[in-house]
């Protein structure tokens, strides 16, 4: 592939070679190095150089990273190719130490915003990294870099600290006056001693803005011990958004000596509630106890909602990896998600099949054969149900010890070219919420597919009264599920469009399972989101209503979409 995609490295257009250095890149061939090195001995233009020096972090390997550590560069524009190069390779683990040195020096503030986002980046999603003795550059940036995507990453860069000084900076980062770096410090604190940090996530409970105390008791779940059950109670008691009111219920079923109690207050809730969502995370909540098995079957199997269905079954996949399971259960269980396979429900199929291909629970034991799953293998279709058949794929390869292949699915829904040439200059779309209005600009020449379907199905209506199934901090928010749960969409799919773009603030990208699945479902970011360039579609950008972006929670509505 590198071959015929270098030769236009060499032609006239500059937006032609700038192409194809980002389409060399996105191959993942490191035989695409040698031609890389070459055009940039040659390239004039700083915006081509800056895309082949980005391009070459994505192929280059350990033993060739000197190629681009050493690159020489003569203009800002290089530098930030390099600090995204860095990036690149990072994510790849792909780096040494001097890596780290070049990208802790390009946070200074006479740096270009794009350069010290690469870098910072670079600092916070790379693994593997030991910044204990290198973190001063790093809280610096933290507290005054003047923009609040580079102190973002940054402050998230301090979990690979590990240091007193950085425990103490991210504490006082826990009261940052942007909601965003408050979430990344809560998350750079989780890997830090769990007497040091509980302070800090039980004050960070009563945080005015939601995604907060979201994100602190979603920690809570997993580093709070009995010595705070006094103060979760409290917790619960006080707690007015109803995702943080369940989680704490569930980090207090995990760990109260007496559970029974507990189990029947989220019980009553549970049977008190009006919303799908709020009723779906309390079975969640009680998927902290084997205690609670039965209550959680009867509602999973019962349920007409099927966003507590798939709750519920996730709920009892949790239960059934408690390390206190007892075997008598085991059998049982077996049937259970037997049961759940053959409804053919996609969520019920993909967190069962996940849980039975377990090898150390031995579901081989419990089933006479793998038939079961070829059945309601065999009833499914592509592309609908293409999260279901790829669990099932894995999970009769594993009962019948065989290599697991990756099921191929094609894209079947042409692109509309005529309702693409029908859209004008400078399309928009309107998206009024229970929340407030959003507005975006569409990218037909970008995304010509992926633009035309969102047109059509708006136009059609199909997303009105359509919930934002999943929020994410400092991540997406996603919508445009049939079902309401994330597994849901319609009879086909469109192509990946992976233009030459960056997730940033407001980026409106296509959901997918997986190259040319993409369907109804698109989510919008809060913040740059570097790990999703060039492996999900970007057709629009939010242009007014971040605000209403950043106030989403799950289960807030879509009132309609207007295209003019």
């Amino acid at each position: 592939v590198s071959v015929p995609l270098a030769f236009y490295l060499n032609v006239s257009s500059a937006k032609v070679r700038k192409a194809a250095a980002y389409s060399l890149g996105q191959t993942g061939d490191s035989s695409a190095i040698a031609h890389i090195v070459k055009a940039l001995e040659i390239e004039d233009s700083v915006f081509v150089r800056k895309e082949l020096l980005e391009s070459l972090g994505k192929v280059i390997t350990q033993q060739d990273l000197r190629k681009l550590l050493y690159w020489p560069l003569k203009t800002q524009e290089d530098k930030e190719g390099l600090a995204w190069g860095l990036y690149r390779a990072g994510i790849r683990n792909v780096h040494d130490g001097i890596s780290v040195d070049m990208a802790l020096s390009m946070l200074d503030a006479s740096n270009n915003y794009m350069t010290r986002l690469g870098a910072a980046h670079f600092l916070s999603r790379t693994r593997n990294l030991n910044l204990k003795d290198r973190n001063a550059m790093i809280i610096r940036a933290a507290n005054s870099d003047v923009s609040e995507n580079v102190r973002m990453a940054c402050t998230l860069a301090l979990r690979n600290s590990k240091h007193r000084t950085s425990q103490d900076a991210l504490v006082a980062l826990s009261k940052d006056t942007d909601y965003r770096v408050r979430v990344n410090a809560l998350r750079a604190l989780s890997v830090y001693e769990v007497p040091d940090i509980i302070t800090t996530l039980m004050n960070c409970l009563n945080d005015s803005n939601h995604h907060v105390p979201i994100t602190s008791a979603d920690l809570l779940t997993r580093k709070a011990t009995k010595d705070q059950q006094s103060s979760i109670e409290q917790a619960v008691e006080k707690a007015t958004y109803l995702r943080v009111k369940s989680t704490l219920y569930g980090t207090l079923l995990r760990i109260a000596d007496n559970k029974q109690p507990v189990i029947d207050d989220i019980r009553a809730a549970y049977d008190t509630a009006t919303n799908d969502y709020y009723k779906a995370n309390l079975l969640t909540a009680l998927g902290s106890s084997v205690l609670a098995q039965e209550y959680v079957v009867t509602k999973t199997f019962s349920e007409k909602s099927l966003v507590v269905r798939t709750a519920g079954i996730g709920a009892l996949a949790n239960i059934r990896r408690n390390e206190n399971f007892p075997e008598e259960l085991e059998e049982a269980f077996a049937d259970i998600f037997k049961q759940a396979i053959e409804t053919k429900d996609i969520a019920m199929i993909a967190s069962s099949a996940s849980v039975i291909t377990t090898p150390e629970f031995d579901f081989k034991s419990y089933y006479e054969s793998a038939q079961f799953l070829t059945i309601v293998r065999d009833q499914l279709q592509l592309p609908k149900d293409i999260e279901a058949i790829q669990m099932l794929d894995r999970a009769i390869a594993f009962f019948n010890n065989d290599d697991y292949q990756v099921p191929k699915n094609s894209y079947n829904h042409p692109i509309d070219w005529q309702l693409v040439r029908g859209l004008g200059d400078n399309p928009t779309a309107k998206i009024t919420t229970d929340k407030g209005v959003i507005t975006l600009k569409l990218f037909p020449e970008d995304a010509p597919g992926s633009v035309a379907n969102f047109v059509a199905l708006s136009r059609q209506g199909y997303y009105n009264a359509k919930n934002f199934h999943r929020v994410v901090a400092n991540f997406v928010i996603q919508g445009g599920c049939n079902r309401g749960d994330g597994y849901g969409g319609e009879d086909y799919s469109i192509r990946s469009e992976f233009a030459n773009l960056k997730y940033q603030e407001g980026s409106v990208g296509m959901a997918s399972a997986g190259k040319d699945t993409e369907g109804t479902q698109w989510f919008i970011t809060n913040s740059p989101t570097p790990h999703l360039d060039g492996n999900y579609t970007i057709f629009a950008q939010v242009t007014d209503g971040l605000e209403v972006v950043h106030a989403m929670e799950v289960g807030d509505q879509i009132t309609s979409i207007f295209i003019p």
